[in-house]
This record gives C-alpha cells, structure tokens and sequence, in this order.
C-alpha cells in the first residue's frame, strides 16, 4: 500500500525547514504577559516543564501513558501514538479506532511531515439509502492507518508496545469523569438502539454511566490485541476488516473489503506561510490549517492593536478570523492550487483591505462591508451531548528531547460519532459527513507547529471545537507572537469567535471574561457581541519545545499536562 499522495506520478514531500534570519525577536513562552486583564492562569495540574520531553492531551489517564511513554526511551512520535490509542479508550465520544486523525510532525532537523488519514466516503454510498441512520453514515475509519504510518515513518517502538498500556485501560477500566460521562447520557437514547453500542456505553438496563464509575471495554482491548499481533493491516485486509464487511452487509451498509483494502494514510496537503517572521506549518484540505494562515498573514498586513488594547486586538482578530473562516472551501484549480491561492500574501493583502480597524475610542459605527459566513448548522440525527456539544475532537500535543515536535488531532465527527458501534470490535464508527463517494469531506482540524526566527524553540498546538479550533489556535499564536504572552496565559486569555464581520461570540465566565469597559468599546464601534460560556470555544492543549520544555493543557477541559520525570493521575 502507498503512504503518500501522488501528484502527476510523484509523491508530494512535505518538508518545511526552519527559517535562519528574520529581525524580530521571539518572546519566551514563559514570561509574564504584558498585559493580564481577565486572564486566569490555568491551575498547575494543567501546566508541567520537563527537561526530556511533554506532553498535553485531554484526560490525565492519557497523559501519563504519554509521558510514561517518554520516561522509557521512546520519542514524541511513539508517545503520541500511544496517547492517541489511550484517549480511544478513556475519550471515546470525542476519537477512536472509527475516526479520522491529521497530524503534523516536526522532525530534529526542523522538517515537517503531514499525514492526512481523515474519513473517506464508501465508493458504494447513495443518499436516502433507507438504511439505519447510523450505517448510513458511517464513513471508512482512517485513524489506524495515520497511527501505524506515523509509527512506521517516525517512531522507534513496535506497534504491539505503544498498545499495551491503551489495552490495560480497556481491560482494567477507568473512572469515568463528568463531561464524557455527559456526552454518554445524552446519547443513550440513541446507543440503546443498536445492541453492540449498548452493550458497550450503557448499564445492563439500558441507563447511563455515571460520574465516578469504573467503566472498561473488553471488546476493543481485543480488537487492540489484535492490531498488536497482526499489525494495522488487519485492519484494512485481515480480521478486523472481515468483521467490518461482514457487519455492514448484514445490515446492508457501505463500507466494505474493497473500501478498506484501498484506504490509505495520504502525505498531507501542505498549509505553509509566515507571521512577523515566524513560520507556521499546518495541513490542508480535508484540514483546514490554511485559514489559521490566511488569517494571521491579513492580519501581518495591519497595525494589529498591542495587548494594551484588547478590544482593538478583538475586532482586527475577529474581522479576520471571519474572512479565513468563509474562504475555507474556496477553491482555484486543483487542491495544491488552491493551498497555494489562500497561503499567498497576496491574497491576505486582499482580505486585510475588508479590516476595518476601529478608532483607539469609541466613534459612530464603523462602515461595513458584509459578507455573511456560511452558518454551521446541527445535521438531522446528529448525537448531541446533554451539555449540548455536537463536536467529537480531541488535540494533543507532544515534544522529545530530541527536538521532535508533534501536533495530533482525531475525531469521530459529531459527539459519539454515528452511535454505532462495531460488534464484537468495541469502537464507534465516525460520521461521514460528506456526500461524494471516495471523497474526504473537509474539516477544521488544524494541528499546527511554529517555528520562531532565529533557531528559537519552536511550538506545536491544535484544538477541539469544530470551527472555533481554528480561532481559538489563531488567538493563541498571536498574543504569543503580538503580545508576547506566555503560552499559559496565551491559552487562558479570553477568546472571540466571528459569526459575521461585526458579530461575535464573546468569552463571559467561568474559566475567562471580556471585561465590561472592553465590551462596551466593541458595542461603541457596532459589533454585535453574543456572550457564550468558556466551554463554547476551542479546547487548546499545546508544548513548546524550550529548555525546559513547556506544557499547557486547556483551562476550559479537563486534560493534563505531563512530562517524563512529573508523571501524575
């Protein structure tokens, strides 16, 4: 099986080196920020240095495999691989063995390497098939593949050792924390229709786990032991793929031998551009690392307000974070073309012109030029958590002493992806979303690295939340490199999020909160704000690759961040 997307009868290479020169001077990511004002530093369970390498993610139980995982020898990329199969045990509604991962890989040589193993549409897939709404939607899994080429192209452990201790979780249990056990109950009226998703995610009697239980998943601890023994190519040609077809032609679904025989982890598009001479390199479509690019480098082209004037910084940021957003899609010829199209300056050139850059007070409304987003709307028979999350992602990110960085996210689409969970397998197969078959339908995942000038320590990050992971990683990256804020105060600092060039959704309590006099300034120059809870907006969880190395997990979730020498529950 080829690993890598071919373009005119080559392999693409994804290779970006670190940029030697450039006159700005990088901030340390653990200096004070200049300006704190509704800033709340996230607890220090949720910050770690380590000399040999961190990790972030988002459950504690995760963490510790990955930083135990850096404890025995093994580099970024065999932590996150092993991560990535733990938080498929302990974060189940939000990724798994059914979902899709992109991620990108910074190497010790300073090249980055993407790997796009995002959902694919069966070739067989008809609309109003009449099926069972959740294998209709059910997409073919690419997360194994992105797993095992990862480990192949750049880790040093075998695949049966990153497993184990994700296996152990399965076997042994964990205990359930609040928000997953949430997301389990508010889809237990769908899981208690099919009967493996039952039996996996629901009590005896049909109700919901609680907070605090001890919940475990013998059926996918073999399914893991089998990926151990065999390899991922069971998978997609041996056992695994077997009871996969013999499923879904029993239930008349899509996805079949030939659809998983033929899957592969592709060389991720390339996202690449700079900011104030810092270079940042993401994935493109089906990854949407582009808009987190074309939005920083509109922004490169104005008097972007200092961290003195917060609300200015909100309306340039959200003004632009607005226009990435609606050019997502966008395309101009093929997808290489199209990358090239919205990482160019000069098309952030031509968006910055629409910035309308408000008075240093407030002035009579500002003039407007709308150009409505797109509206992101829950699709029928969408899993909804009791809490009302509808996103199904997690982030992680890793670094090694060695000077590999690591930027991961996986999802299964919508919260508990389709409900469905593959007998005798034990994992939830994700959502499609999308309608052509063989296609990769679009995201807006965004696993990002930053490489500062001057051979400085670079950074990786990357978010949860559909379309707020690109704003949130975009506010991120800017109060580090405009308001040389420290990554912890980076992630915990309030955020916005554009719903249009003048209406924003605004961070109100209780992890951070706009000030009052900085809201009315943004009411005074006639945006809309709509005040949403800190839960609402992207779910960060980043390290920065220093001496010592860095790591913040998100103040807004209940991840950890750990090191090989700080290991704890």
């Amino acid at each position: 099986m080829t690993t890598g997307r071919r373009i005119a009868g080559t392999v693409l290479p994804v290779l970006f080196a670190l940029a030697s020169a450039c006159a700005a001077t990088p901030p340390r990511p653990d200096a004070p920020a200049v300006d704190a004002r509704a800033v709340i530093t996230p607890p220090s369970a949720q910050q770690a240095r380590g000399e040999n390498g961190l990790i972030a993610s988002a459950t504690p139980w995760a963490t510790e495999v990955g930083a135990t995982v850096l404890a025995e020898g093994g580099n970024a990329v065999d932590a996150a691989v092993a991560t990535a199969f733990a938080l498929a045990v302990t974060e189940p509604s939000m990724s798994g063995l059914g979902g899709r991962a992109s991620l990108i890989i910074r190497t010790p040589d300073g090249h980055v390497h993407g790997i796009d193993g995002l959902n694919q549409v069966p070739r067989a897939y008809t609309a109003n098939s009449g099926l069972p709404p959740g294998y209709e939607r059910a997409a073919i899994p690419g997360m194994p593949a992105a797993l095992g080429r990862a480990l192949s192209e750049h880790g040093t452990w075998t695949l049966a050792r990153v497993l184990a201790p994700a296996i152990r979780l399965a076997e042994g249990g964990f205990i359930l924390r609040e928000a997953e056990a949430g997301r389990w109950a508010g889809a237990a009226s769908e899981l208690v229709k099919y009967p493996a998703a039952r039996g996996t995610y629901l009590r005896a009697d049909g109700s919901p786990w609680r907070a605090g239980d001890r919940v475990s998943n013998p059926l996918l601890a073999q399914t893991m032991r089998t990926l151990a023994a065999e390899g991922v190519e069971s998978f997609y040609r041996g056992s695994i793929a077997a009871a996969i077809d013999a499923d879904m032609r029993k239930q008349g679904g899509f996805i079949l031998r030939d659809d998983l025989a033929s899957y592969e982890a592709l060389t991720a598009i390339p996202a690449r551009g700079t900011y104030r001479g810092y270079q940042i390199a993401s994935n493109f479509r089906p990854a949407a690392g582009h808009a987190v690019i074309q939005a920083l480098q509109s922004m490169e082209e104005l008097a972007v307000p200092g961290p003195h004037e917060p609300a200015r910084w909100a309306a340039v940021i959200g003004q632009a974070m607005h226009y990435a957003l609606a050019d997502r899609g966008r395309r101009s010829g093929t997808e290489e073309e199209s990358a090239a199209l919205l990482t160019s300056i000069a098309h952030a050139r031509d968006r910055a012109a629409n910035i309308v850059i408000p008075a240093a007070n407030p002035a009579p409304p500002m003039p407007w030029t709308d150009t409505p987003i797109v509206p992101w709307t829950i699709p029928p028979g969408t899993l909804v958590s009791a809490a009302g999350d509808r996103e199904a992602t997690t982030h992680f990110s890793t670094a090694d002493r060695e000077g590999r960085l690591v930027a991961w996210t996986q999802s299964l689409g919508p919260a508990m992806g389709t409900g469905l969970v593959a007998p005798d397998l034990g994992f939830i197969y994700a959502t499609r979303l999308g309608t052509a078959p063989g296609s990769r339908p679009a995201s807006t995942i965004a696993p990002t690295i930053v490489m500062p000038p001057h051979g400085a320590p670079a950074f990786a990050l990357g978010g949860a939340g559909d379309a707020r992971i690109i704003s949130a990683v975009i506010q991120v990256i800017s109060r580090i490199v405009d308001h040389r804020m420290s990554l912890a105060d980076a992630v915990a600092a309030p955020r916005v999020h554009p719903d249009e060039p003048k209406v924003f959704r605004i961070e109100e309590g209780p992890v951070a909160t706009w000030t009052a006099a900085d809201r009315a300034r943004l009411e005074g120059w006639g945006f809309k704000l709509v005040s949403a809870p800190s839960g609402f907006f992207g779910r960060v969880h980043a390290v920065w690759l220093g001496t010592p190395a860095i790591g913040v997990a998100e103040p807004r979730w209940t991840g950890g961040t750990a090191g090989p020498t700080r290991i704890g529950r």
